[in-house]
């Protein structure tokens, strides 16, 4: 599959501090009020938040929702992603309800991400039911026809295996129409991608240490392989990959005052035998792919631009790393500037 970068203008993004991943002084609200802040005024797209309700040191997290419904009162231009939030901690029609909401609150800001979910952990904690991975993919694929037809018209019926609706209204509709852009997060080749190809406007693949088969790819392998899966889907449902956006996570924990604290908890959980598989696997790919210049930050978006990344979006970075790349990398692709790997071809 050809780069798609061409066809969707590139956007820059940063995740907001939710949890404790060590670059920031505190969780709290504050410092995320501070972080959207920063990203607005240094020209970023957008912000992303990501949804559980335990993680980090002492199992710290800002719940993701509320968080964005506060930010829609104090941001005026960046964009909100979710990214993703858990298919199962929310049913379908009240998220669609929600969305339409806050849609409307933000002006027409918000882009909806969904994934089934990974973190069982906190499933089981907070008294989740938590199917086997083929039980919460059949309600993701059900949650995100629900959410498109609330925002597409109504009365509403619905009968699935896991949802129903009768004579449901979604009012008011979202602002933006047909309705905020539908993200799917996640790896998955056999239902996750096919999900994606069917009914979203963007996919976000994870990192390796997401996937069972992750192992075998570094980083740029493990999103080129997914993005050629993705268009296969596409084309066997009819769609032209092209249509879709897809978005990358640069990591920046390894730069910038607290660099060193950052990357020494990653590992210690990456060798945790007390976190779950899953967490571990995460953990060790992102100490393994964080980028330790702004030089190789620079690199890395390069390559994923040129593989076909329309968002990228930085992760686990502390202000000064925000503030770095928004005056040193950033310039260069807004610029259209091509980057060393291009100029090597």
């Amino acid at each position: 599959m050809p780069a798609v970068a061409a066809r969707h203008p590139l956007r820059f993004g940063v995740q907001l501090p939710l949890w404790d991943y060590a670059v920031h002084p505190e969780v709290s609200f504050a410092s995320v009020r501070r972080t959207a802040a920063l990203a607005e005024e240094l020209g970023f797209d957008f912000v992303t938040v990501d949804d559980h309700l335990m993680r980090g040191e002492g199992g710290v997290f800002l719940e993701s929702w509320t968080v964005l419904s506060m930010l829609t009162a104090l941001t005026e231009r960046v964009r909100f992603h979710t990214s993703v939030l858990c298919a199962v901690y929310r049913p379908p029609a009240l998220l669609a309800k929600m969305a339409a909401t806050l849609d409307r609150a933000g002006g027409g800001r918000l882009e909806l991400g969904l994934g089934a979910g990974w973190k069982s952990e906190e499933a089981e904690a907070y008294g989740y039911e938590w199917p086997a991975p083929r039980g919460r993919l059949d309600r993701l694929e059900e949650a995100v026809q629900v959410i498109r037809l609330l925002w597409t018209g109504g009365p509403v019926c619905f009968d699935g295996t896991h949802y129903a609706l009768r004579d449901a209204v979604c009012a008011p509709r979202p602002l933006q129409e047909p309705g905020p852009p539908l993200w799917i997060g996640g790896s998955g080749v056999k239902r996750t991608l096919r999900i994606a190809a069917r009914y979203a406007d963007g996919a976000s693949f994870g990192n390796p240490g997401a996937a069972p088969d992750g192992h075998a790819f570094d980083q740029f392998t493990f999103f080129a392989h997914r993005r050629d899966v993705l268009a296969a889907h596409c084309e066997a449902a009819g769609r032209d990959p092209g249509e879709l956006r897809l978005a990358v996570g640069v990591n920046l924990m390894a730069i910038g005052p607290r660099a060193g604290r950052a990357h020494r908890r990653v590992e210690q959980v990456a060798r945790s035998a007390g976190a779950s598989a899953h967490e571990r696997g995460r953990a060790a790919s992102a100490a393994a792919s964080a980028p330790r210049s702004l030089e190789e930050v620079q690199e890395q978006v390069a390559r994923f631009v040129a593989l076909g990344a329309t968002d990228v979006s930085l992760t686990r970075a502390s202000p000064e790393a925000i503030a770095a790349f928004a005056e040193e990398v950033m310039p260069r692709f807004r610029r259209g500037v091509r980057s060393t790997v291009e100029r090597s071809r």
